[in-house]
């Protein structure tokens, strides 16, 4: 099973491997894992994505303080901290940082929605997938804005299980793209 894409010099080759197979299984079995546990899934998510924002502020930090003195580095600097700071204020404070996610997202879906509904109706436009995706978007965005906050104890839960179901699933059918050098 051998899909090419020719880019310069270097081929991509969609292959699958029994890798692929068990971790795209690993990944089902833990996104159904995930949809059992969607407030601690939400939860531990916050608490991740605070760690990690916390890490790579202390290293955009470092590298601003030690870097080479470029023009702008203190732009770099400034980014670093507020990454740390953010990080930092997502881990003390996880269920207020659940309900900023989960309301921005909501926004976000909503505005995403209601831009698909209207460029719908554009000329040449793919009317009837952009209607579907736009009205599945804006149910989507009503559900979360409408029991906002309940809403933050399951939606990034459920988007990560659902998430890891999707990738486990395209994971061990497909397989992945791997670089081959051209001959």
């Amino acid at each position: 099973m051998s899909e090419q894409e020719v880019t310069g010099s270097v081929r991509f080759e969609r292959t699958r491997t029994g890798w692929d197979i068990a971790l795209g299984l690993l990944a089902v079995i833990a996104g159904f894992v995930v949809l059992g546990h969607v407030a601690v899934a939400s939860v531990v998510s916050i608490l991740f994505t605070g760690w990690v924002l916390i890490a790579a502020g202390v290293v955009v930090l470092v590298w601003g303080l030690a870097g080479p003195r470029e023009p702008g580095h203190w732009w770099g600097f400034a980014s670093g901290g507020a990454l740390l700071l953010l990080g930092l204020a997502m881990v003390r404070f996880p269920g207020e940082s659940l309900l900023v996610f989960t309301l921005l997202a909501g926004s976000l879906l909503l505005l995403g929605g209601i831009v698909r509904v209207v460029a719908a109706f554009q000329p040449d436009a793919p009317r009837g997938l952009l209607l579907l995706s736009g009205s599945a978007t804006l149910l989507l965005a009503v559900l979360i804005l409408a029991e906002f906050p309940v809403s933050a104890v399951w939606y990034l839960g459920t988007m990560l299980g659902v998430s890891l179901i999707i990738d486990g699933v395209s994971a061990a059918l497909s397989g992945r793209y791997r670089a081959v050098a051209s001959t």
